[in-house]
This record gives structure tokens, sequence and C-alpha cells, in this order.
């Protein structure tokens, strides 16, 4: 039970950054994108593949969406947390396996970048764990 809380907690913590910052972010790459296909000269280390654009748009139809739930629902205790964290940690690892995959194939991305990634790896991963391991 104590660590059922723990692994909630960390997943607050987790949702409620994801909550706050995933539109932020996102704007910057959709804008930055915009920008590339619209002008077409900006420089190399801007240019963000077309898949991407992709996941950034499944993010903000499903992925935020649930954010939003699990947040409230690990917040008042609800008992359909499990299912929504279960949803969300599948379609974040699959997002993020096919990002790092990319980064990992290119020869552009940094290891610096891939290391800010695995984090959230690690998150959606124990968010599909905690949907799979049985209520207590």
């Amino acid at each position: 039970m104590g660590v059922q809380k723990c692994i909630n907690g960390l997943l607050l913590i987790h949702f409620l950054f994801m909550v706050i910052m995933t539109p932020l972010i996102d704007i910057g790459y959709i804008l930055t994108w915009y920008a590339n296909n619209e002008n077409g000269d900006a420089p190399l280390s801007f240019k963000i593949p077309h898949f991407a654009v992709f996941f950034i748009l499944f993010e903000h139809l499903l992925v935020w969406p649930l954010c939003i739930a699990n947040f409230y629902g690990i917040f008042k205790g609800k008992s359909w947390v499990k299912k929504t964290c279960l949803i969300y940690g599948v379609g974040a690892t699959t997002a993020m396996a096919a990002i790092l995959s990319e980064m990992i194939r290119s020869s552009g991305a940094s290891s610096t970048l891939s290391s800010i990634y695995l984090p959230f790896l690690g998150f959606a991963l124990i968010s599909t764990l905690n949907g799979l391991v049985p209520h207590c």
C-alpha cells in the first residue's frame, strides 16, 4: 500500500508537469514546423520530422486530456484512474519509442536530447505498470 501511494505521488507530479508544460512546448514545435514549411530556409537544427507533428497532434487529442484526467483521478482518489493510466502509458510509450528510435538512428540528435526524453519513457512505463497492477 505504501509503494502504491509513492507511485501515485510520483505520477501526480508528472501529470501536473505534463498538464502545464505540454501546451507550451508543443506550440513552439508547431510554430517552428510551420515557419520551416512556409519559408523553407530555416536552419537544419530546427527541422522537425513530419511524423513528429502527428505525435504533437496525437498528444493534444489523446494524451493531454488523459494527463488532466489522471491528475484529477489521482488527486481525488478515483477508482477509474488505473484504466486511464494504462491508456496514457501505452500511448505515451508508443510515441516515445518512435521518437527515441528516430533520434538514435539519426546523427543529428545529441546524447543530451536523448537523456531528456528517457525520463518521459520511464514515466510512461511506470504509468502502464500502474494500470496493470490490480487495485489493492
